[in-house]
């Protein structure tokens, strides 16, 4: 049996709900977090049939002080995570231009998926099992990346991504000699509420890419961008 403890944000729809099923079948313990109590009928579900293994935690991710709550929380509670899933997102959806930018729609970008990442792998440092490699993922997107040839699109969503991925950087060259393991993931064109019924990639195949991806991931390949199919991209 797994006993591993896998903490995953933004996971009451989507990805996050699809990788909290995925871990759960696989025998992970995971800590399940979402920001509105009013969305997590589904992990509610899930809660039904996993309910020695499922915890949920209402976090908001562009909130510190709920983000430090939920760290004394679980430490209070003596747990120890062997992995860090960053998987809550937000997209400008209507930020085509800049010369017609909703400024707060794009900063919103950044503190969810980048400087929330930041703030919660802060306050779970100390949280880590300090007995084997520890891994940090980061849900990610290629349309992030800075060598890859983009469209005009999306501004916030696509600096903060960027963001995300020097965080990844940064946090793998700081955390290697303690042995935790980050990686950056695109997860692909996701039938999702964000990526609309036009997506190319069904929810449970990314969940299962992503696993995929973190399962290979180890102090050697620390640091890297990959998409689901485990292809290495450019940052």
């Amino acid at each position: 049996m797994n006993s591993e403890v896998v903490l995953i944000t933004g996971a009451n729809r989507g990805i996050g709900l699809a990788l909290t099923e995925q871990y759960l079948v696989n025998g992970c313990s995971v800590i399940a977090t979402c920001r509105d109590d009013a969305t997590k009928t589904d992990l509610m579900s899930l809660k039904a049939h996993f309910s020695d293994k499922l915890l949920i935690e209402s976090m908001d991710i562009t909130s510190p002080e709920t983000i430090h709550g939920l760290a004394n929380k679980l430490r209070q509670q003596n747990i120890s995570l062997d992995l860090i899933v960053n998987n809550a997102g937000f997209l400008d959806r209507d930020n085509h231009s800049i010369h017609a930018i909703d400024y707060a729609e794009a900063e919103m970008c950044f503190k969810v998926n980048a400087l929330g990442p930041l703030f919660l792998t802060h306050c779970l440092l100390t949280l880590l099992n300090k007995t084997r490699l520890c891994k940090i993922a980061i849900i990610s997107s290629s349309k992030g990346s800075l060598s890859q040839a983009q469209g005009v699109d999306w501004y916030g969503y696509r600096m903060s991504k960027a963001a995300a991925n020097m965080l990844a950087i940064n946090l793998s060259t700081e955390l290697v000699d303690d042995n935790v393991a980050v990686v950056s993931v695109h997860p692909g064109w996701v039938q999702t509420d964000m990526g609309g019924s036009a997506a190319r990639v069904k929810v449970n195949d990314s969940a299962l890419g992503i696993i995929n991806v973190i399962n290979n991931l180890s102090i050697q390949n620390t640091g890297q961008f990959y998409d689901v199919s485990g292809e290495q991209l450019p940052f």
